[in-house]
């Protein structure tokens, strides 16, 4: 007696049972189709998980060598560095004199210096031409950004400085310039165009009232002073074109900063031989 002859009439019964179940299925699933696409379309508390990546387990130490922060806790054995405390500062050779030490200088970092944005003439001349800059009125910090011939809000910079030739193509018209600093070539093109410069001292708080004007509308503050004696030094001197020169006498380039900052200055008396 073979088995087909159990066997087929359970096959026979099991694939018409399935025929009926998944046609069931089939019908009523276009019943309910809307139904679960309404739910699937809502979060529920359940679905809710931290990011990945922002949380972790802490370490657990001390709990047996197979959390392989066992025993010593990662801190090996006898010794400084396994005390409580975790050892040593960092470079601490154990006292001897260490690498940072041995190594040589070379040269060092000015803390004092600045960096100015750059402003070509032709730049100007550019402008000036497209009718974003006046050559009529004075141009400073605050004409130059408005018309974006400085880009950015000068951060990093300490203000800033015109360089460069004019543009031979294009009129150089007579400019009152009010900016930091000048090189001595665009400086020469200038004056000789029938122009006025003077160099004119900024702070970070001074330079933020020529960024955004607006900010401190009706606001009292004063003008920015040099502190620093180069600086002091250079917005004196008229061959710099510095604004204070015609105010401030030449004794005042000796002041501390304490007494430049109290502008106690006070004007030299001229002498007999003078006169």
């Amino acid at each position: 007696m073979s088995i087909n002859m159990f066997t087929q009439p359970l096959r026979s019964v099991l694939s018409a049972s399935s025929s009926r179940l998944f046609a069931s299925s089939s019908s009523s699933s276009s019943s309910i189709a809307s139904t679960s696409r309404a739910a699937s379309s809502f979060t529920h508390l359940g679905d809710l998980q931290p990011a990945k990546g922002s949380t972790h387990a802490d370490i657990r130490y001390g709990r047996g060598p197979g959390s392989q922060r066992g025993g010593t806790s990662g801190r090996g054995h006898k010794g400084q560095k396994a005390r409580n405390g975790k050892g040593v500062r960092m470079g601490f050779e154990g006292g001897q004199t260490p690498l940072h030490r041995k190594v040589p200088k070379r040269g060092f970092i000015n803390f004092t210096s600045k960096t100015y944005a750059p402003v070509s003439i032709s730049t100007l001349q550019e402008y000036i031409l497209k009718g974003r800059l006046d050559p009529s009125s004075p141009i400073g910090i605050s004409e130059i950004l408005q018309s974006n011939a400085v880009h950015g809000n000068l951060s990093g910079y300490a203000g800033i400085k015109l360089l460069g030739g004019p543009n031979p193509d294009l009129p150089l018209p007579a400019l009152e310039l009010n900016l930091s600093r000048y090189s001595k070539g665009a400086s020469e093109k200038i004056i000789q165009a029938g122009g006025k410069l003077s160099a004119v001292y900024h702070n970070n708080l001074s330079l933020r009232k020529e960024i955004f004007p607006q900010k401190y509308a009706g606001r009292d503050i004063k003008d920015a002073k040099p502190t620093r004696k180069n600086d002091i030094l250079y917005y004196t001197n008229p061959k710099k074109f510095g604004y204070l020169a015609d105010t401030i006498p030449s004794s005042a380039r000796k002041m501390t900063p304490g007494e430049w900052t109290e502008s106690k200055v006070v004007q030299e008396p001229t002498s007999q031989a003078q006169i």
